[in-house]
């Protein structure tokens, strides 16, 4: 192979013309719009959640899930400024289009399986609140939180760095632009090391969110049975006051905060399914991956996973917003539509605002 000849992709399966098109639609106008909402919405959420406080361990992961979702909203808009570019010169929109491939698309991807693992355990920790409520509170402080957020963080986004190391940006002459553009290809390091790259680069793409999957599903499933265990509970026990187990119960605020979050986390699972079914294809499939036999329909194949993980990123505002009557508040007071309440007549608890307030 010719290592300084620009890739021609094959046009089997999918054509270049047809991977223009969905280019056009799917990335450029779909996953832009919905790169730039999830860049401010999650900027809202971030600012939200400092402005509430971080006493409570649920704000400290789902800020964190916010900043990777900020970071992988970012890089998405980021790639996809080939789009406006390509009014101004076609030939200057390849060249950006194929620069962001190497820096911004695997941004994304990668976040991705943060997020999904962050997700699982705010599955986990919502888990235990409803099994184990006044264990948790000092099991799961928000200093033990934030020490779990920053080293999935770490562990799982390290897991895939070494990826940006097996392409080369370089500059070539294109006669379709009669200019020169930029070009990426897999470099020196992966022609060395590609055969246990790829095989590891593939594992840990199956396994990671695989996992984060198998742990968000049965972990929702053991928070759905405790809830309506708790239904029952209530409903049984509705006409006997100062029951000597009730308080083993969730409260009314904890019981609202996890059901958004089961929400939150079936979005999730919803997202995790088709980029675990592309990491099983390209596991046994080698040519299905980029400037491979398959580029074209694998290209096409992500177009629509770049959907799902951008509006992934970019929904949990909304979900906060409708769902969690703290936040609503919050952002209606910060935005100044809503005034803080204040009842002169009543006793003020510290505690018990500082409770009401903070959290989702």
């Amino acid at each position: 192979m010719d290592r300084t000849r620009a890739f021609r992709p094959s046009e089997i399966f999918f054509t270049n013309e047809m991977r223009a098109i969905s280019e056009l639609v799917m990335d450029f106008i779909f996953s832009f719009v919905i790169a730039i909402v999830g860049v401010i919405s999650n900027m809202l959420v971030i600012v939200v959640f400092a402005k509430q406080g971080f006493s409570e361990s649920v704000n400290i992961s789902m800020t964190t899930i916010a900043l990777w979702d900020f970071a992988k909203c970012l890089g998405g808009a980021m790639q996809r400024m080939a789009g406006p570019i390509k009014l101004l010169s076609k030939a200057d929109a390849e060249s950006w289009t194929n620069i962001s491939v190497v820096i911004f698309n695997y941004l994304i991807c990668f976040s991705s399986y943060v997020t999904s693992a962050l997700a699982a355990y705010v599955a986990v920790e919502r888990c235990l609140c409803v099994s184990i409520p006044f264990k948790v509170k000092w099991l799961l402080t928000p200093k033990v939180t934030l020490i779990v957020c920053i080293g999935i963080s770490v562990v799982v986004f390290g897991s895939f760095v070494v990826i940006y190391g097996i392409y080369d940006i370089y500059w070539l002459y294109n006669p379709t632009y009669n200019t020169t553009t930029a070009f990426y290809r897999y470099n020196d390091f992966f022609y060395e090391h590609r055969g246990p790259l790829f095989e590891y680069y593939n594992l840990s793409g199956i396994i990671w969110p695989t996992v984060s999957f198998v742990v968000i599903v049965v972990s929702t499933s053991i928070i759905v049975s405790k809830l309506r265990e708790g239904s029952k509970f209530r409903a049984s026990n509705a006409d006997v006051v100062g029951k000597s187990d009730s308080g083993s119960q969730l409260s009314s605020r904890d019981r609202q905060v996890v059901k958004m979050l089961v929400v939150i986390i079936g979005v999730y699972v919803f997202n995790l399914s088709p980029r675990i079914a592309l990491y099983m294809a390209k596991y046994f499939i080698y040519e299905f991956y980029f400037l491979r036999e398959y580029h074209n329909l694998f290209v096409f194949v992500c177009y629509f996973l770049w959907v799902f993980d951008l509006l992934n990123g970019a929904i949990n505002f909304f979900i906060f917003y409708k769902m969690s009557t703290s936040f609503r508040d919050t952002f209606l007071r910060l935005i100044c539509l809503r005034k803080p309440q204040a009842d002169s007549n009543k006793p003020v608890n510290k505690q018990s605002v500082t409770h009401t307030t903070s959290g989702v």
